[in-house]
């Protein structure tokens, strides 16, 4: 998926997060969940995290594109720092934002392997990365971002 994409399942998926956690500063909190839905793909040299913030390319280096960073291992081992360190919501917000990336890759025809490098658990799904259908599916997760906004 393209990072407009991987953004606008992000701000959803925290939309959808504020049923079970109450925040202390929104705006941190949307803004980590949004730059965690962009941090897998820092193994991707033409990424535009890399782009951005060029000191990730360095990750585009050590990890083969959807490869570790590409798993649940990583959101898992901030989540459990971040709340021993006593910043449990802003875990909740990377594990949030990192799994919002992971959902919308594992819909693309590409995949990903949830547990790399153990055990093969490829989810795989129809949509070609930049094509009409992402697009489709990107203009739908706004709409609903929109619904949830004015509810």
């Amino acid at each position: 998926m393209r990072s407009r994409t991987h953004l606008a399942f992000g701000f959803l998926a925290g939309l959808l997060s504020l049923n079970y956690i109450r925040p202390s500063n929104y705006i941190i909190y949307f803004a980590v969940i949004l730059f965690a839905a962009l941090l897998p793909d820092t193994d991707h040299p033409e990424s535009n995290i890399n782009k951005k913030i060029p000191v990730f390319k360095f990750f585009s280096y050590i990890f083969k594109h959807r490869g570790f960073l590409h798993t649940l291992w990583i959101p898992l081992i901030v989540f459990v720092l971040l709340y021993k360190f006593g910043y449990y919501q802003y875990g909740i917000a990377v594990a949030v934002g990192y799994g919002a990336h992971l959902l919308s890759d594992s819909l693309t025809k590409a995949g990903i392997n949830f547990i790399h490098p153990l055990k093969q658990f490829r989810i795989q799904g129809f949509v070609e990365t930049g094509g009409l259908l992402e697009y489709l599916i990107c203009g739908l997760v706004i709409v609903a971002s929109v619904f949830l906004l004015i509810l």
